[in-house]
């Protein structure tokens, strides 16, 4: 979830009324968005603090920022949904307590070491080592905990909006509109910069739009669509 900005610019509009205008973000801000509003259609939600930092650091033109508060309740909306289907909030809480205890031992492993094999200290050689297998032992285990809980998380939402396929219909086919809008105004970008667009893929979750061609597809540990925006077509 994203913090306010530090100026309450950006005003609420029924999304009835509202007409997402996307003509004077440059490319890269145009790039990240595309993936942020595509991945929000299949509830990959991101941190949208990256969005208010640029507003604050007047990275974002105004026109935009007339817009966002829309668009962000629109997200946060979306976003909302996961801790309230069933299970997903305890096992984001095993997720975080799990990802702590990792972080915290390497914390204290990373000094030990660093004591013991540095500057000699006798008196820790004894707990050094296996102070240091624990740590990496738990990072594994994070890495492998933090993919099942996710995986477990995403199915699980997913299967609840399967059973509630209303519930966000409307939201979904705006962020489509929004994404397909994305896409027209990058392509013109980098038109009118001469920009090759080999040189300025874009990372997408869906592959239902128009002007853009695919070139990986989900595999392995990619999860994505690495995709070239059309310039013309």
């Amino acid at each position: 979830m994203s913090q306010r900005t530090n100026r309450e610019r950006d005003s609420k509009t029924s999304l009835d009324d509202f007409e997402f205008d996307p003509t004077e973000l440059d490319l890269k801000k145009s790039k990240s968005l595309i993936t942020v509003f595509d991945g929000y259609r299949i509830q990959r939600t991101y941190d949208l603090r990256f969005v208010d930092k640029a507003i604050n650091k007047g990275e974002m033109p105004k026109s935009f920022i007339r817009q966002w508060g829309t668009i962000r309740a629109l997200l946060h909306k979306l976003a909302a949904i996961g801790p309230k289907v069933t299970g997903v909030e305890s096992w984001l809480n095993r997720k975080q307590y799990f990802a702590f205890l990792s972080l915290a031992t390497i914390t204290i492993a990373a000094p030990v070491l660093l004591l013991t094999w540095v500057f000699r200290w006798e008196a820790l050689q004894d707990i050094a080592m296996p102070l240091a297998l624990v740590a990496v032992a738990l990072m594994f285990i994070n890495f492998l905990l933090s993919s099942w809980y996710n995986r477990k998380v995403a199915w699980a939402i997913y299967y609840y909006l399967e059973d509630n396929p209303n519930l966000v219909a409307k939201e979904r086919a705006i962020l489509k509109k929004w994404v397909q809008s994305l896409i027209h105004h990058t392509a013109r970008v980098m038109r009118q910069s001469g920009l090759d667009p080999d040189k300025n893929l874009v990372k997408f979750w869906n592959d239902d739009y128009v002007g853009i061609e695919v070139l990986k597809v989900p595999s392995g540990l990619r999860k994505n669509y690495v995709v070239k925006v059309k310039l013309t077509g």
